[in-house]
Formats: structure tokens, C-alpha cells, sequence
């Protein structure tokens, strides 16, 4: 009996976690700056906006290739920057809806190729 409430418990918090404004909530609280995404030469970086009110990958990565300079076609694909933690239960709705549409690449291998950033466009900042 007690197993059961514990596992209703746990099956509850992380329903709740998992709801579209708590988890946009939490993972503003806590992951602020996490979510951050780079093409391959490091000409588009990106940190994603946590709001309530904007919805998740509306159209700032397009906007950041329009404000940025145009990477070539080889550099068009967009990488998370972050790993997956399955262990952070408050973010499972995003990484179904949001991660699970971008490769993984790190930023130690983006590094070295990375384009001479000129202090003009407000990208590449980390």
C-alpha cells in the first residue's frame, strides 16, 4: 500500500511538472540560459527564450539566420548544445516537443571551426 502512494505520488508531481505553464514556469526558474543552440561554424548561436506567453520555437532560429550573415549551406543545421537528463522530469515536455528536432553536437567540437565573431551581430555570446 505504501509503494502505491509513493508511485501515485511520483506519477503525479511529474504530471504536474509536465503541464504546459508549470513546466514553462520551472524550467524559467531553473534552467534559464540552458536551451542554447549553434550551427556548425558557430555563425548562428542561439539561447531559446523561456515565456509564458511566446510559444517554444516560434520562429527566432529564422530570425537569428536573417539577423546574423546568411551561413553557408553546409552550416544551415541547427545543434542543442545541451544534453538530454531524463532524470529532470520537468523537462520531458520539452525535450519530446522541442529537443528531439535538433542533433546533439558540443560545443568543444563547434569550437574550432568556429567563424571570427566581429562584435556586430548579438550572436555568439558564449
Amino acid at each position: 500500500m505504501k509503494k502505491k502512494r509513493i508511485f501515485i505520488t511520483v506519477a503525479i508531481i511529474i504530471a504536474v511538472s509536465n503541464l504546459p505553464v508549470v513546466s514553462t514556469v520551472l524550467m524559467e526558474k531553473i534552467d534559464k540560459d540552458r536551451f542554447r543552440y549553434s550551427n556548425n561554424d558557430a555563425s548562428f548561436t542561439s539561447i531559446q527564450p523561456l515565456d509564458i506567453l511566446r510559444p517554444w520555437m516560434d520562429d527566432w532560429v529564422v530570425q537569428g539566420f536573417i539577423e546574423s550573415q546568411r551561413p553557408t549551406q553546409e552550416n544551415m543545421e541547427v545543434f542543442r548544445l545541451y544534453k538530454i537528463n531524463p532524470l529532470c522530469f520537468w523537462r520531458w515536455r520539452y525535450y519530446i516537443l522541442v529537443s528531439r528536432k535538433f542533433r546533439y553536437k558540443s560545443w568543444q567540437e563547434i569550437e574550432p571551426h568556429r567563424t571570427p565573431f566581429k562584435g556586430i551581430s548579438r550572436w555568439q555570446k558564449f
